[in-house]
């Protein structure tokens, strides 16, 4: 018992041994510190962040104001990690509102023969880059940073956005030792306090006494200390590694200063909706813009109402290019279109004034962008970035959106086709609207060929692609200069030489494509073979990881059909082949079937993948996973053919 005693002490000292000689003071920086090679917790990590320091308070002097203190220590472990060594800070204006910097200051690190070295932050380091009309970057290389160095920086902004907290991640793409954060808000002001993530965080409120001898006030006090937060990696199967990470957001729900009635913000649906009300959200809704002539001439034509809603958004399409930024609020749309660029709410207040001008039933469809992270499902207008429109035609519900050219009716940026967005002045809980499977896409390829005595298969392949697919078509397609450059692109993708492409239908709901090809064969002086679908349809799986803690999320829900005829010599029969099989997973959220055989000398080849639901959680993932595993192997499996003897 004695022995057993002793060692669980001298373990406690070692641990407080190891907690003294890793230091959480900003401008001490241990041996230790930089001695470490590897984090423990996470032996792959590129770098691990020592320690982080957040502190958020309200400053009195010459008016009320924001300040937020930042602290950080990072420790490079690879090569990779010294990226950490290149920082970026950004600062928001809005009219008389504004963000200062100061007390920036960034040293790194290295041990040197033994001795640790510093190296400062130079202002040549330093760079000033104007975002658009309200946002300033702030980006700064920390010098002689390298795989060893232990780096830190610190800053302060102080901001006149006092009803703003900015959100508080504990959540990094490298793992973190140690993290806090404080803060304190004067009692006159109430936050909405949400707690987001998968790792569990040890709140704390308590409050405080605020003094600076002319004011003086009661202070609500959140902190929080948590240790040990695994990285949170970029993931190609998330819309938005933001929606998981694990943070804290605080968002105004009333002010009461003494003396004065209560202001209370966006805490119900109905005050949202009322503030939207009394903004210049709904005056631009109400007001006529351009393009009058050419809308009244859409109304007027003979056509079907579909075809003039598609008119209409192509015409506003046609006269008004995207800057590639998501608004909620515009300045004046009316500015924008006769400029002919615009943000998403400039080009959207446009489209919904050219349908309803047309005589069309519509509605603002307020969302947030996936790549923005989820609408909440509380009551919010902060976390509202962007609108779609919303049509009701005869009880049927249609979407459009103006910001790309080649977007459609039902057809949206993938961007935008998220799982939870608001109907503007519904205030209850049916005001929710999924637009992740507002129509069904389709990707149909049609492949006809022989094998001829070189070995060489020759043939074409036919595809169509349908809603999404041909979206997605066609912004790949206006990526390359050429048609040559697109060909080369095919060729590399399936290893084949290409004669001529023919493309069809660009900018509709409909796109064909033809390619004639001609292919190398895989053979020897007896056997032939063909890949299980001539070109593989997934050559690994997308979903390797062991364990997942996230959900895995798609695009859009698509169904991919391919029906191959492939027509080989006559003096060979088919010997070996993929068995037939009809699998699903997840209740049918996704499938596939494949049925191959040989009549004579034909060999034929169906081949069906169906995507229909896009968001699978985290319970889901072995299923799922184990699903694509075997699709991954049908396709890459091959059909032998042998020569007759």
């Amino acid at each position: 018992m004695k022995r057993i005693t002793t060692f669980v002490l001298l373990l406690f000292l070692t641990q407080l041994v190891f907690a003294q000689n890793f230091s959480r003071k900003f401008g001490k920086v241990t041996k230790e510190e930089l001695e470490m090679t590897t984090y423990d917790k996470a032996p792959d990590a590129e770098a691990v962040i020592l320690y982080e320091d957040i502190s958020i308070r309200y400053e009195t002097l010459n008016s009320l104001s924001l300040v937020y203190d930042y602290k950080v220590k990072v420790k490079i472990l690879k090569k990779e990690g010294t990226s950490w060594g290149d920082g970026k800070i950004m600062l928001y204006n809005r009219g008389s509102a504004n963000e200062f910097l100061s007390g920036h200051k960034a040293t790194s690190y290295n041990l040197v023969d033994g001795k640790i070295v510093e190296s400062d932050l130079k202002k040549d380091y330093i760079f000033r880059e104007k975002i658009d009309d309200i946002r300033t970057q702030i980006k700064f290389s920390i010098p002689e940073v390298k795989v060893g160095s232990v780096i830190e920086y610190k800053y302060t902004i102080t901001s006149e956005y006092i009803y703003s907290i900015p959100d508080i991640n504990l959540q990094h793409s490298i793992p973190v030792m140690y993290s806090k954060f404080n803060v304190t808000v004067p009692e006159y002001f109430k936050f909405n306090t949400n707690v987001k993530g998968y790792e569990r965080l040890n709140i704390e409120r308590t409050k405080g006494n605020y003094n600076s001898g002319r004011y003086s006030f009661v202070t609500d006090i959140v902190s929080c200390e948590a240790e040990d937060i695994p990285a949170l990696k970029d993931d190609s199967n998330v819309w938005c590694l933001d929606d998981f990470k694990t943070k804290v957001e605080f968002e105004i729900s009333a002010i009461q200063f003494p003396g004065q009635i209560t202001q209370s913000y966006s805490n119900t649906w109905t005050a949202v909706n009322e503030n939207l009300d009394k903004s210049d959200f709904n005056s631009n809704l109400k007001t006529s813009y351009p393009f009058k002539k050419e809308v009244l001439a859409i109304k007027e034509s003979n056509i079907g109402d579909k075809e003039k809603i598609r008119n209409i958004l192509k015409l506003v399409q046609s006269k008004m290019k995207w800057n590639e930024r998501y608004y909620l609020m515009a300045k004046s749309p009316r500015s924008a279109a006769e400029k002919g660029t615009g943000s998403s709410a400039d080009i959207n207040f446009v489209l919904h004034s050219a349908l309803r001008d047309a005589g069309f039933d519509v509605v603002p469809i307020l969302l947030n962008p996936r790549s923005r992270g989820r609408l909440p499902f509380s009551p919010t207008l902060d976390k509202i970035n962007a609108f779609i429109v919303q049509i009701n035609l005869n009880g049927e519900l249609l979407y459009v959106d103006g910001t790309n050219p080649h977007s459609d009716i039902n057809i949206l940026p993938p961007n935008l086709l998220v799982d939870r967005a608001r109907i503007y002045k519904i205030n209850n809980e049916h005001g929710w609207v999924n637009l992740t499977n507002i129509t069904k896409s389709k990707l149909t390829a049609v492949i006809f060929g022989s094998i001829n005595e070189s070995g060489e298969l020759e043939g074409t392949i036919k595809k169509t692609y349908t809603n999404q697919a041909a979206y997605n078509f066609a912004n790949n397609y206006e990526k390359y200069k050429t048609k040559e450059e697109y060909i080369e692109s095919i060729e590399k993708e399936y290893s084949i030489k290409v004669s001529d492409v023919e493309i069809k239908g660009i900018d509709s709901l409909v796109v064909n494509e033809t390619i004639t090809f001609t292919s190398t064969v895989n053979s020897t002086d007896e056997y032939i073979y063909i890949n299980s679908t001539v070109f593989p349809f997934m050559s690994e799986n997308i979903l390797k990881q062991q364990e997942r803690v996230l959900p895995v999320e798609f695009n859009y829900p698509i169904t991919y059909n391919i029906t191959c005829s492939i027509k080989f010599p006559e003096d060979y029969k088919l010997e070996e082949k993929p068995d037939n099989i009809k699998l699903s997973a997840c209740e049918n959220g996704v499938a596939y079937s494949y049925l191959s055989q040989a009549v004579l000398n034909n060999l034929q080849m169906k081949f069906n993948y169906t995507l229909d639901r896009i968001i699978y959680p985290a319970t889901e993932y072995k299923d799922l996973s184990a699903f694509y595993g075997m699709l991954t192997q049908m396709s890459d499996s091959q059909i032998v053919i042998k020569k007759n003897q």
